[in-house]
């Protein structure tokens, strides 16, 4: 039987690989951050309730990973035609996951009425931002 030790350029190959893997897992946190703004996590602030939700923000916390920053499209369709539903169709596409007419969204679409936004049930000011928002990035 005999033994298999592993050469000196392998064992160099796997510390450069996981000190590569450590240096990008650590920059990408460290921009995430930036792009939040906060500088050192997450900043909770109580919000009166009577202020207008923020439609931007919320699409960027809900709606962007798929449908890109701007409404533009990426893994989820871009949302110029949904720009021109109306209100009642818009919070059916969000809220159920169903398009005018009754068509049935994608599948992986979130039913926003069950999963809600900002970690609370949906309410129609929050929708309704989010529409308003879209349609100024059309």
């Amino acid at each position: 039987m005999s033994e298999k030790s592993f050469s000196r350029r392998e064992i160099i190959a796997v510390v450069t690989f996981f000190v590569l893997a450590v240096a990008l897992g650590f920059g990408a946190y460290r921009t995430g951050i930036r792009m939040a703004g906060t500088g050192s996590g997450a900043v909770v602030a109580a919000t009166p309730a009577s202020a207008t939700p923020d439609g931007q923000a919320l699409f960027v916390g809900n709606c962007a990973g798929c449908h890109g920053a701007q409404a533009e499209g990426g893994v989820g369709p871009a949302l110029g035609e949904a720009a021109a539903w109306s209100a009642p169709e818009f919070a059916q596409a969000v809220l159920n996951g169903v398009g005018p007419g009754g068509r049935a969204l994608a599948p992986v679409m979130p039913h926003f009425a069950q999963t809600g936004l900002d970690g609370a049930p949906a309410t129609d000011a929050q929708v309704e931002a989010i529409r308003t928002f879209i349609q100024g990035v059309q």
